[in-house]
């Protein structure tokens, strides 16, 4: 995985989020805003709620208590954060950043930015770009993983689960890992391959087997179809 994106998704920074926060809230505005995902990235492998009590807006960011919190219900508003309090006897507010949060750029535009700056241009490798209500990818694969290697986890290890998450779409995480498990694998290294592999055969298809396109090469065959015991 990419490092820099372990510490602060940088798609945000092309999306345009930075001028509009500023304008329509406050000059800092986008300054706590980064302060926020940074605490969520320190907090959370995945994207969740965050207590809004860790942060200490003078010491971090330079600016006043009050300012911090108006800046913070601002963000609020204008639809970037969930809010909840669960104060019984006094304010205790937790946060989460939207998912997919409202940004005035078009995907285009943000990979344009990002390539001007040398950055992945993947939307899959966008922390916060899709929707993370119910069972995300992240959580999904855990579970697939659980499923088929048992529960024994480090840190190396959901960071290359979180990687495989960003990389390969849902349906071919699940055909993978359903495959190691008919092979009785629970190696990772396996998993990868067979994604490679996946992959790679999908894409042959979509160039060669479309309506429109050419035929698939001779000898060569797509996985789960007619032939597949045929390598190309």
């Amino acid at each position: 995985m990419d490092e820099r994106y372990l510490r602060f998704p940088r798609w945000l920074e092309a999306s345009g989020l930075p001028e509009k926060i500023n304008r329509e809230i406050d000059p800092q505005g986008w300054l706590i805003f980064r302060r926020l995902v940074e605490e969520d990235l320190a907090q959370n492998l995945f994207p969740d709620w965050v207590d809004y009590a860790s942060l200490d807006w003078p010491n971090t960011c330079g600016i006043s208590k009050e300012n911090g919190d108006r800046i913070f219900h601002r963000l609020g508003d204008l639809g970037l954060l969930e809010i909840r309090d669960l104060g019984e006897t006094g304010e205790f507010f937790q946060y989460k950043i939207a998912a997919p949060l409202p940004i005035p750029r078009s995907p285009e535009e943000v990979a344009e930015g990002l390539n001007e700056s040398n950055l992945p241009t993947n939307p899959q490798l966008w922390r916060y770009w899709e929707e993370t209500k119910g069972e995300t990818k992240y959580q999904k694969i855990l579970r697939l993983y659980e499923k088929t290697c048992g529960l024994k986890m480090s840190s190396r290890i959901i960071e290359d689960l979180v990687e495989l998450a960003e990389q390969h779409p849902t349906h071919h995480l699940e055909k993978a890992f359903a495959a190691a498990r008919e092979e009785g694998v629970t190696a990772l290294g396996w998993i990868r391959k067979y994604l490679k592999r996946v992959r790679k055969d999908e894409r042959v298809q979509k160039d060669w087997g479309r309506p429109e396109g050419l035929e698939l090469p001779e000898g060569y065959s797509i996985p789960g179809g007619e032939g597949s015991d045929r390598e190309g």
